[in-house]
């Protein structure tokens, strides 16, 4: 994105702090629990927006911190196979935009190739970037449309970005060119062919790995995915690995079959799905009340004996 447009998006925050002086919407309930509001869903068309977008967003008019989240593949697992997860996080009190990039069919071959995979990334920020100058300037009034009443806030000024898999390969390009629109990171089984220098600036990060994703048949490269994000970033991180789970498991059911069929990734037949997405949206609505909504709730987090799932690896480091 240009310096241009960089200037339009941050006046655009901004005029958005001024909008949400009054503070906003904080839950209060146990992150593990289905959060207590209704959620709506707003589709938004490549016509309109420059990303096919889905949009999950609490019907109770407030002001809401905001999630920005991308799917694997670099983007090109739509949003909708994770909406079992981005739904459970709005219940808490967030606006969750979904951004689809491209199917795979319109990918060409040399796009696919490891050789493209850097000129592929760029293309794809400086879509996210745009698609996120649009949201921020359009969001709240589709709302209202949808809702045919005024008031539901999107405060942007309360933003993190997220992603599952390869779909964190262009978030980390994106905050690592201007990381100041950004409050915190959430990285679901992050992976990146394109993060080799280490951040210099703070933002809080949690990064989720599990077991099974780097055995074969392996989603993630040791190398490339949580640990190396963890080592990577600066404090305050934390990082932590599930047992006996892989990387498909936070799909939406249809989607883990056919990760399942196609024999993509490595899964544990036996797994508890609903017992483990849950888990994760818990411990994301831990991570995003505390960076966001201003209410500590690490201890979610951090009390790993209480946790629905048992960990292989936990490290943090927050004293910074």
């Amino acid at each position: 994105m240009d310096r241009l447009a960089w200037v339009v998006l941050f006046a655009t925050l901004m005029t958005n702090l001024w909008a949400t002086a009054q503070g906003i919407y904080v839950d209060n309930g146990n992150p593990y629990d289905n959060g207590t509001l209704e959620v709506q869903t707003l589709s938004i068309s490549q016509h309109d927006a420059p990303l096919l977008t889905k949009v999950y967003y609490p019907k109770k008019i407030d002001t809401y911190a905001v999630l920005f989240f991308t799917g694997g593949l670099l983007g090109e697992i739509p949003a909708e196979s994770y909406s079992d997860v981005l739904k459970a996080i709005a219940s808490h009190g967030f606006v969750v935009i979904g951004v689809d990039y491209l199917p795979l069919a319109a990918v060409s071959k040399n796009e696919r190739d490891s050789d493209g995979i850097q000129g592929q990334v760029g293309d794809q920020t400086k879509k996210y970037l745009a698609e996120l100058q649009w949201v921020t300037q359009h969001l709240e009034e589709r709302i209202a449309r949808q809702l045919n009443q005024t008031g539901l806030v999107p405060a942007f000024d309360h933003l993190a970005v997220s992603c599952h898999s390869a779909g964190c390969d262009p978030i980390v390009d994106m905050t690592m060119q201007n990381h100041t629109f950004s409050k915190a990171a959430l990285f679901l089984e992050p992976f990146s062919y394109n993060f080799k220098t280490p951040v210099t600036f703070k933002m809080s990060a949690l990064m989720l790995g599990t077991e099974l994703s780097t055995q074969k048949p392996a989603c993630i490269y040791p190398a490339q995915g949580y640990d190396h994000f963890y080592d990577f970033w600066k404090c305050p991180r934390i990082v932590m690995n599930v047992k006996g789970h892989g990387h498909c498991e936070i799909l939406n059911p249809a989607t883990f079959e056919a990760c399942k069929f196609a024999h993509a990734c490595k899964i544990n037949p036996d797994s508890d799905l609903k017992k483990y997405r849950n888990f994760i949206q818990g411990i994301s609505a831990a991570f995003l009340t505390t960076t966001l909504q201003g209410r500590d709730k690490l201890q979610y987090i951090t009390n790993t004996t209480a946790l629905p799932v048992e960990l292989l690896e936990f490290k943090k480091d927050l004293d910074c």
